[in-house]
């Protein structure tokens, strides 16, 4: 694993330096790339990482393998995948912008590497058993796929830039009860959002968005670190869907460079607002 992983790293500073060569000779711009490369090799790393010590480590290995993709999270794991890729293609290509690269060469730099991981960990992913979760997914390796190019269409048709993916957290029953070792795996304490800008469309400022917001409730939980079981109560797994207003802080008429690329960063959470949930049950949230 840690050959690995220390491979695709050097790989990935490689590709970027021969980028930077065809763009630029001089040694400075080089070192620039080299530098911006950091970012997508810490990256990964870290999200191979975690989840070698949260997942791999405790499976056993097993011949190479396709899911079937199990609805155990109402499939909201593939917002989670979808909104990771595209957070994190977005932020190399701003890092490899940062150092003089075109527009064209950082989102693709961008969105390729992110989307290798992506496929890296399903790999990883079809090696282990266990585990219903376990096997290459076709389904997160779509959601990888869509969310990595995100910021390619947003470069090639400038529409998209209108979308925004999102995130949310606010602690579920389940996670309070200590189920979960991590919030990152309770499912029911993540909402997922599109944002949509309709400045200019309707009278609504910038600085104010509509959103569709996702999450998922009565999940199956861990059983015993295996498997999985219905939660007492037995409650009815679902997906559940919410609308509501949403801060744009792009749209907020602050000028500056370290402005517009904090907010760029920052523009991927969700600031607490009410939403209306109108599936499977009609609720209204003063915050979420």
């Amino acid at each position: 694993m840690r050959k690995s992983l220390f491979g695709f790293a050097v790989l990935t500073v490689s590709i970027s330096l021969a980028h930077a060569q065809t763009e630029r000779r001089d040694s400075a711009a080089i070192l620039g790339v080299a530098a911006a490369s950091l970012v997508p090799a810490s990256l990964i790393s870290a999200i191979v990482f975690l989840n070698q010590e949260a997942f791999w480590k405790y499976a056993k290995e097993v011949p190479f393998h396709v899911s079937n993709d199990p609805p155990y999270a109402m499939h909201i794991d593939k917002f989670s995948h979808f909104y990771g890729s595209a957070a994190g293609s977005d932020l190399m290509r701003y890092s490899y912008e940062r150092v003089g690269l075109s527009d064209e060469t950082s989102v693709w730099l961008g969105g390729g590497l992110t989307f290798a991981a992506g496929i890296a960990i399903e790999m990883e992913d079809a090696r282990h058993g266990d585990d219903p979760e376990y096997g290459f997914s076709p389904g997160d390796a779509a959601a990888d796929l869509v969310g990595a190019s995100l910021p390619v269409l947003r470069h090639y048709y400038p529409v998209f830039n209108r979308l925004e993916t999102k995130l949310s957290v606010w602690p579920s029953a389940a996670y309070k009860t200590g189920i979960y070792k991590s919030i990152a795996d309770d499912y029911e304490s993540q909402y997922y959002w599109l944002s949509f800008d309709l400045h200019g469309v309707t009278p609504l400022p910038a600085w104010l968005d509509l959103a569709l917001g996702f999450s998922a409730e009565h999940l199956l939980r861990p059983a015993n670190g295996l498997g999985y079981q219905v939660p007492p109560p037995n409650g009815i797994p679902s997906t559940d869907v919410f609308f509501g207003p949403d801060i744009n802080l792009k749209g907020i008429p602050i000028e500056g460079s370290f402005w517009k690329g904090l907010m760029s960063v920052l523009s991927y959470v969700r600031i607490p607002f009410p939403a209306l949930q109108f599936y499977p049950r009609t609720k209204f949230w003063w915050l979420r």
